[in-house]
């Protein structure tokens, strides 16, 4: 398998200067002359927060919410009547 074909990610410290310093390819193996494919990783804009991770919900009305207490209190019901 080629380095190209390696399941795992690698991390690297890219400098100031846009370099890669050596010692971080040789600890992890990278040869002189290796060819490497760098694949940028897109930042995620809600770092640090909750927002935009939860799905879209759709808006509730009332209306929703009381047809869907009636129907818990049908399962309570039928759960203590099972008893």
């Amino acid at each position: 398998m080629s380095n190209a074909e390696a399941s795992s990610s690698l991390e690297l410290v890219v400098a100031n200067d846009g370099s890669i310093h050596a010692d971080q390819l040789a600890q992890l193996g990278i040869r002189p002359g290796t060819r490497l494919c760098v694949v940028q990783q897109e930042p995620n804009a809600a770092q640090g927060t909750l927002r935009g991770l939860l799905p879209d919900l759709p808006d509730l009305t009332w209306e929703d919410f009381e047809a869907a207490s009636k129907c818990a209190q049908v399962d309570i019901a039928a759960s203590v009547n099972r008893k």
